[in-house]
């Protein structure tokens, strides 16, 4: 069996509200190989960006906590460690590009100070060479006037320009794992199709492995070897890409690949998922799709399914009652 390089296993994540707390990640389990490129996908609220933001232990200064499950990374569960080797392992061995570039660039600081300061700590550079070595980066991911654009700031540049930057600095180190958090939001087409090239053609010459978060389901297409779809906090289906879209098992996957427009369809309107998230402080018990479901029975409202392997199937999961009905009638399950 091939080592995992990244192990999620129960991960729970709770946020403090009042005098309570909401949990926003439930038990999420996967896994990213060596090369691997790993969809992650839901709606907005489903818990993505935090579950990226708990496996970089990210939710110090937040209500955030992490307080069940384990992320082992090579071996390691990144959960145990003290800030200060977490603080190694980000930036070296792991990396991430968040969503919006100019909130995570310091607009008061110069692109060549923000990048060459983590290249310094983590690859030991002088000054000078690791402003060659920024240099070098800025121009690996297309930036033209690299030696230029190193001195000027944030704002100084276009949406797309920033984006690259951020790559730049995450890549500068050789991450063996890449987390990339909506990297092409907001960007115009032809930038998207730019970012997504260089991140696929950085990927496969570092051979890292990488998790894409994504509302994007034609980029999880595109980029994707194996996709993992989250609902209120759960994951509720797991499937390689081409298996996912040609045969999805959970009503909620199929209602989001029914929701992408159809560009050689007629159709008077497009398809849509009825409802919304149920409120993360108010969770109902049972499945927690079965308010919107289409196929929801009484066993959907009174008791939620577990993540379950599919029978005669690679690397498949499903959290619905009708798949594992499907699972016990073909003698697979106790």
């Amino acid at each position: 069996m091939t080592q995992h390089l990244l192990e999620v296993e129960g991960l729970k994540t709770e946020f403090k509200r009042g005098g309570g707390s909401v949990t926003a990640v439930a038990g999420v389990d996967f896994h990213i190989r060596k090369g691997e490129v790993l969809g992650l996908v839901g709606e907005s609220g489903c818990g993505k960006s935090v579950t990226s933001l708990s496996i970089m232990r990210l939710l110090k200064d937040t209500p955030g906590k992490i307080t069940g499950g384990s992320v082992r990374f090579e071996g390691t569960d990144l959960t145990k460690l003290s800030e200060k080797d977490m603080r190694r392992a980000r930036g070296n061995d792991l990396a991430m590009i968040f969503q919006e570039p100019m909130t995570s660039l310091n607009p008061v600081l110069r692109i060549g100070l923000q990048l060459t300061e983590p290249i310094m700590l983590h690859l030991g550079y002088g000054r000078k060479k690791a402003r060659e070595h920024a240099i070098h980066m800025l121009k690996l991911v297309g930036i033209p006037r690299a030696e230029e654009v190193i001195d000027e700031y944030p704002h100084q540049l276009s949406g797309g320009m920033r984006q690259r930057v951020m790559i730049a600095m995450a890549m500068s180190c050789n991450p063996k794992l890449l987390i990339a958090d909506e990297p092409t939001t907001a960007l115009d087409v032809t930038i998207q199709a730019q970012i997504l090239d260089l991140m696929k053609r950085l990927k496969e010459e570092q051979e890292m492995g990488m998790l894409l978060i994504t509302h994007d389901l034609g980029v999880v297409a595109e980029m994707c070897d194996r996709v993992v779809v989250m609902y209120a906090g759960r994951v509720v289906e797991e499937a390689p890409v081409q298996e996912l879209f040609s045969n999805p098992k959970h009503p909620y996957t199929k209602g989001l690949i029914q929701s992408v427009p159809k560009l050689r369809q007629k159709v008077r309107r497009l398809e849509s998922i009825k409802g919304n998230v149920p409120d993360l402080s108010q969770m109902p018990p049972g499945c927690k799709f079965a308010a919107r479901c289409p196929f929801a029975m009484e066993k959907c409202v009174a008791s939620e399914p577990e993540l379950i392997p599919l029978a005669g199937a690679s690397e498949r999961k499903s959290r619905c009652w009708l798949t594992q009905d499907e699972a016990v009638e073909g003698g697979d399950r106790a």
